[in-house]
């Protein structure tokens, strides 16, 4: 997929309601497109890494070659998280029920 094509993907998930953010990374953590300031996206991407890693090498160790998508909720806001061998996107969202899309 070129990278026109996954630009116009991301602006497009962007517009969805309750979609604060999304992250796109490589799979080996380093981010390449966000539209988070660069010390939040640090902060998350260092905090969901690990995570990412250890659930990569379960799915291979169970014999499955196939994508990867978590969904994480908080009080407040969840996360979707959608891993393959070549990058990692990161979907965050508020609650409907919130407005400030601030996690705690």
């Amino acid at each position: 997929m070129a990278l026109k094509e996954v630009q116009i993907i991301l602006d497009r998930v962007q517009t969805l309601e309750h979609v604060t953010g999304y992250i796109c990374m490589t799979s080996s953590g380093m981010p390449i497109r966000t539209n988070f300031d660069e010390e939040y996206t640090k902060n998350l991407v260092t905090q969901l890494q690990p995570f990412l890693e250890r659930i990569k090498r379960t799915i291979n160790h169970i014999g499955l070659k196939e994508v990867v998508e978590l969904r994480l909720k908080t009080k407040k806001l969840e996360y979707l998280l959608r891993a393959d061998n070549i990058c990692t996107f990161i979907v965050v969202q508020r609650d409907t029920e919130d407005k400030n899309g601030i996690d705690e």
